[in-house]
């Protein structure tokens, strides 16, 4: 039955393509009406119709990739994703000069544009009056969605909400601004949860807590990118993001799955408690390489010394707590490193041996020493692992785990975070990891009656953009290792947060190194180590220049045929 419904889907949405306005250019989508056997007049006739035209939507949800490509939101790095968590087995930087085209920029407004004929077309046609409201609402999710993404990836970027003719004057205009341009992907969300259904073909399409879900996203962005880069009031953005959360976490159907690594290995997430929204891959339909790059000879993305040393002890301790953590055993030895570490430790990297380049592990080996292995699961084998296009683990998109974490971050924001409110929140989240919870004043964080101080907090590293409270910091580190791999949005976090400086080699070397392995010094192994024998993957290092780099290039393309217009799209500083 799975089978024949996601084929009926795909050919179906060939059939709808031609509706899609795919392009090449923000001006091409926006100028080229669709061309094919269908006609703008004879497609908009049934509620079925509108359902295989929505179905285009959901290929802007990367996952873990598609087929043998590895543009995606896990693990895979290129210059433009790229996080502190996990160093690239092939070194990667920053893009250091402006593109002509920018492939972000030319999907996401095909996709507004999709978005926009939709939203003109669906009151017209006949269907039952609810699930009407439900293609317009999930029209404004997935418009909401693109503009949120553009916005932080290009600031001020160019925004209309109507299907435009070729000869529209309104076709060519100044971009807006990017606060112009959340603040209306805000709206189209709280319009969105008005008008979609509760549940939509269980966890596989958006619902009316999906937009929810990306509702608290969008707002926590917002609040925090205003305080910390923009050094505004986020307030109103805050309290948006912590009440969109609290709808999603009082709806008894989500609830935490047992076992976190599933999340993330699991040949089937449909009707996962915890997964509100999920990518679905089928041999024979849809693929992905993600345990390929993780299970054959390609060595591996490594975990960086500056991730593994986040992890707490069990008892919620940092490893370097003031005053002394007993738990902790230091890192002489890969025994001693695992040993009473927060259980997700274990899960998403192997604790038998190190593996390098003069020392594979099972035919394994890791640019760091770390071996990767969240993704291994017991019950796929043969091509299904190994080989590349052919992997069929799913991919989840919204989690209850994230939702949590918004909540408990806009509380703490706000300044109005109680132990009620971790108890509801991010609690749940560490008590399902297997370590101890939290409790606060209000700014300070405590576990089992011990004042948490975490000398990294206030390190020179920190003090470059601003030390946060012990409270906020707690909660960055609960979601940078409840999310451990997931790059997109780990690489958001660091930049909402005004911390791109994790990125930089110099600034924070511990980036650019990988496990401690003693045993190497001074040898002449392949697997090059520094003084204190921590791996060093690369021979270069990369620099994070500010504001820079906190933005996308505008495609230099668009901005000449803007410019053709009579109309300047300005590049953003640094470009």
């Amino acid at each position: 039955m799975r089978n024949l419904k996601i084929n009926a889907k795909i050919k179906l949405s060939v059939l709808a393509l031609s509706l899609a306005g795919l392009s090449f250019s923000c001006s091409d989508f926006l100028d080229t009406p669709p061309k094919d056997i269908f006609t703008d007049s004879n497609f908009w006739t049934s509620e079925n119709n509108v359902k295989t035209y929505s179905w285009l939507n959901y290929d802007t949800f990367l996952g873990y990739g598609n087929n043998s490509g590895t543009t995606a939101d896990f693990y895979f790095h290129n210059s433009n994703n790229f996080d502190d968590n996990l160093a690239m087995n092939v070194f990667t930087t920053f893009n250091t000069t402006a593109n002509a085209t920018n492939a972000n920029w030319n999907s996401y407004y095909t996709l507004i544009r999709r978005c926009n004929l939709m939203l003109e077309r669906v009151p017209a046609v006949s269907m039952e009056e609810a699930k009407k409201n439900h293609y317009l609402g999930v029209a404004k999710f997935f418009r909401a969605f693109s503009y949120f993404r553009l916005a932080q990836e290009f600031g001020d970027v160019p925004y209309t909400d109507a299907y435009l003719n070729q000869d529209d004057a309104k076709v060519y205009k100044p971009a807006l601004s990017r606060a112009e341009v959340i603040n209306n992907v805000i709206k189209d969300l709280e319009e969105a949860t008005t008008l979609m259904l509760p549940i939509d073909d269980k966890n596989i399409t958006v619902n009316k807590y999906t937009a929810y879900a990306l509702l608290s996203r969008v707002a926590l962005y917002e609040g925090t990118n205003r305080k910390y880069n923009l050094a505004q009031p986020g307030t109103q953005y805050l309290q948006k993001a912590k009440d969109a959360a609290l709808a999603v976490m009082n709806n008894a159907a989500y609830k935490l799955n047992p076992d976190w690594k599933s999340l993330y290995n699991s040949l089937e997430l449909l009707n996962n408690t915890e997964v509100i929204l999920g990518k679905r891959y089928l041999r024979g339909v849809l693929g992905n390489s993600i345990q390929a790059y993780t299970n054959t000879s390609t060595v591996q993305s490594g975990l960086s010394k500056f991730a593994a040393e986040s992890y707490t002890t069990i008892n919620g301790l940092p490893v370097k707590q003031i005053g002394g953590n007993a738990e902790y055993l230091g890192d002489n030895t890969i025994t001693n490193v695992f040993a009473n570490r927060d259980p997700r430790f274990a899960k998403a990297f192997g604790n038998v041996d190190y593996a390098y380049s003069d020392k594979p592990l099972n035919g394994l080996t890791s640019i760091t020493g770390y071996v990767f292995q969240l993704y291994n699961n017991p019950a796929a084998t043969g091509t299904e692992v190994t080989t590349i296009g052919q992997n069929q683990i799913d991919a989840p998109i919204f989690t209850l785990s994230e939702v949590y974490l918004n909540y408990a971050e806009a509380c703490a924001e706000l300044g109005t975070a109680t132990n009620a409110d971790l108890n509801l929140s991010i609690n749940k989240v560490k008590a399902r990891a297997g370590i101890a919870t939290l409790t606060t004043d209000g700014s300070n964080a405590s576990v089992g009656g011990i004042q948490i101080n975490d000398p990294q907090r206030t390190s020179a590293l920190e003090q470059i953009s601003g030390v946060v409270s012990p409270l906020i910091w707690e909660i960055r580190r609960e979601r940078r290792l409840e999310f451990m791999s997931w790059t997109s949005l780990r690489k958001a976090d660091i930049l909402r947060w005004k911390k791109g400086d994790y990125l930089d080699g110099t600034k924070n070397p511990d980036v650019l190194l990988g496990a401690r392995i003693p045993s190497l010094i001074g040898t002449a192994s392949k697997t090059k180590v520094d003084a204190n024998g921590y791996v060093i993957p690369y021979t270069v290092s990369r620099t994070f220049i500010a504001p820079k780099h906190y933005l996308s290039a505008i495609p230099t393309n668009d901005i000449s045929l803007f410019l053709a217009e009579g109309v300047e799209l300005k590049q953003n500083p640094g470009w």
